[in-house]
């Protein structure tokens, strides 16, 4: 720039605006200061000579650069703000002022500009501009109404959004009490809660009440007070209220579900009852109440983990808290099916049969909300089943008896067909041969005598064939002498030392077909002895313990698996007759440990008894 001194040349240095002189006829820039240069990003030789918006991009506008000419050319002088980008893009804004340099100065034609930056004012300018649209179009288009009340509850602002939830414009509303828009039936909640906000103590931050539309309708809203009369932007109590409708009709229609639902489970007979996850119950109807023998009061909130249940399974064993039906489907996720329990009313101590099904519920992200348990009472059905069961047993005990008793009676027939007739046969052919000896010579007297010993011993063998059929001393004598007798035939023929134990056994409590049971278990278990288990040594011992009959027969033969032997015909035969009257076999054996029979019977007043009698 020109300059007359270097004074003026320096004060002109330290002046930041940026400044420029361009001619009057194009615009071509004459001169320009370095603060220009520098904003502009450009340097002197390009801009001598060349009109400035060749160079630089301003902002189009109605302040823009050809405005902004015509305005110069008509009243010699602009003043505004422009907005332009340099090379390397960055954004400016700049506070011009032109004017024409004066033609009394002796100065060539044209103007000077002084350009002063204002981007950061400008940019701050935008951005309040931006954030009072942006708030004002929130407030305007938001869902809630806004309301300003003073501390009587007259309304000093509405927001435009008022219209979207009731209906009337802002000016419909300022300048009037916000109650006569409040329910008559509600007005004593609003404005006992508004009396609270305007203290500043608030005991219910929202409240639903009734509000009046422009048409003539009641609309149910959420409102909400906040008391911000300390704040001088504000100096109310800004008021909050949103269309709560839909919300307020599924709420009653849930009320109404549940009741429906509450009604529904009081009123089956299947006892129902809802655990949440800590295994408390949290609902439980007058028929289960009724099951466990409980009141629903005392029911609620009671753990299923709860040590004070008393429940057994159909074998009567006692059953763990943690294996109940809802702790299952807690631990596993998983439905509890026909789950089968007795369990011990509280109240009358009668034990219950109960049909139990338990199934867990889960929320969308898969988190237990509830077990819903129903209980079914079969108990009839239990006792129908032991009844049913014992008639099975019952038949199952006449069927092998009446096996037992026909295999007696045929051992019986037997026993007298060899006594009766083959006997005596073998006796007359006896005395034949005696008296054919005393007329017969020598050497067919040897014959005779040789065929006399061998019919002699035939008619042992079946006698003692008879005694084995037919034990008569069991009627006569008893078991105790039975059994000696029995023992005695074998250690006759066998080494076999057996040693009986009786004392204070009492034959007289113990019916015939019942002794006749524990003498054919002893008789097959000495024979498995004698065939199977090369013993020396057996102890046989009959006695009265606990209510029951008991007969031990221990050998010290070689022993066996019990788990590896096939089970025989005479095993079978054993447990069947200890079965008919209730009672079990035991075998306890290992190899090399010998084996030990145990029979238990519990005793009789003699109802089942033998046909035929001992």
């Amino acid at each position: 720039m020109p300059g007359n001194s270097q004074l003026d040349h320096f004060l002109v240095g330290q002046i930041q605006d940026m400044i420029l002189v361009a001619d009057a006829t194009e615009h071509r820039i004459c001169s320009i200061n370095e603060p220009a240069l520098k904003y502009f990003e450009l340097t002197g030789q390009e801009v001598i000579g060349q009109r400035l918006d060749h160079l630089i991009r301003f902002d189009a506008g109605e302040d823009g650069i050809e405005a902004l000419r015509t305005q110069l050319q008509n009243e010699g002088g602009w003043e505004g703000v422009l907005g332009f980008r340099t090379r390397s893009d960055k954004h400016y804004y700049f506070h011009f002022r032109l004017q024409q340099l004066p033609p009394d100065a002796g100065l060539p034609s044209g103007f000077y500009a002084i350009g002063r930056n204002v981007t950061a004012e400008r940019e701050a300018e935008d951005a309040l501009q931006r954030r009072e649209r942006f708030y004002h179009g929130l407030i305007a288009d938001a869902l809630d109404g806004v309301l300003l009340l003073d501390e009587q509850g007259m309304i000093t602002f509405a927001s435009p959004s008022v219209r979207h939830v009731l209906g009337f414009s802002p000016e419909d509303l300022v300048g009037k009490s916000a109650f006569q828009f409040v329910h008559p039936d509600d007005r004593v909640k609003a404005s006992e809660s508004f009396a609270l906000e305007v203290r500043e103590n608030p005991e219910v931050k929202f409240i639903t009440v009734r509000l009046l539309c422009s048409n003539g309708d009641w609309r149910w809203c959420l409102v909400r007070g906040h008391n911000l009369t300390g704040n001088p932007n504000v100096g109310g109590i800004a008021v909050y209220f949103h269309d709560d409708t839909q919300r307020k009709k599924a709420a009653e229609a849930l009320r109404e579900s549940e009741q429906r639902f509450r009604t529904l489970i009081d009123n089956v007979q299947v006892g129902v009852m809802l655990h949440n996850g800590a295994h408390e119950v949290t609902l439980c109807n007058s028929a289960a109440a009724a099951l466990l023998g409980l009141t629903v009061d005392s029911a609620m909130g009671r753990s299923s983990l709860d040590g004070g249940w008393d429940v057994i399974n159909e074998e009567g064993e006692q059953i763990a808290p943690e294996q109940y039906p809802v702790p299952l489907a807690v631990r596993t996720g998983r439905p509890v099916r026909n789950y089968v329990m007795g369990h011990r009313q509280a109240d009358t101590g009668a034990r219950v049969w109960l049909l139990v099904n338990s199934r867990p519920v889960f929320n969308e992200n898969g988190a237990l909300l509830h077990v819903i348990s129903t209980f079914a009472d079969i108990s009839d059905r239990k006792e129908l089943e032991h009844q049913l069961l014992a008639e099975k047993i019952a038949h199952q005990r006449a069927l092998t008896q009446a096996t037992f008793d026909s295999s007696e009676k045929e051992r019986t027939e037997i026993g007298k067909e060899l006594h009766d007739n083959i006997g005596q046969q073998l006796t007359t052919i006896k005395l034949y041969l005696d008296l054919a000896r005393s007329t017969a010579d020598e050497e067919t007297v040897e014959m005779i005598s040789l065929a006399t010993r061998n019919v002699s011993d035939v008619i042992n063998e079946i006698r003692a064939l008879c005694r084995s059929l037919i034990p008569s001393t069991l009627g006569d004598l008893g078991l105790k002498e039975s059994v000696n007798e029995l023992i005695l035939n074998f250690t006759r023929t066998q080494q076999l030392r057996i040693r009986f134990q009786a004392e204070g056994f009492d034959e007289d409590r113990v019916p015939d077909n019942q002794k006749l049971m524990i003498f054919r278990i002893l008789q097959e278990q000495l024979n498995n002895i004698v065939k199977h288990s090369k013993a020396r040594k057996v102890s046989v011992r009959i006695e009265q313990k606990s209510g029951n009959v008991l007969l031990e027969v221990t050998d010290d033969g070689i022993g066996f698996d019990p788990l590896t032997v096939r089970r025989g015909i005479g095993l079978t035969n054993m447990r069947n007759r200890a079965e008919m009257f209730g009672g079990t076999v035991v075998i306890d054996s290992a190899p090399g440990k010998g084996c030990t029979l145990t029979v238990s019977v519990p005793e009789t007043d003699g109802i089942i008894n033998n046909e035929q009698g001992m």
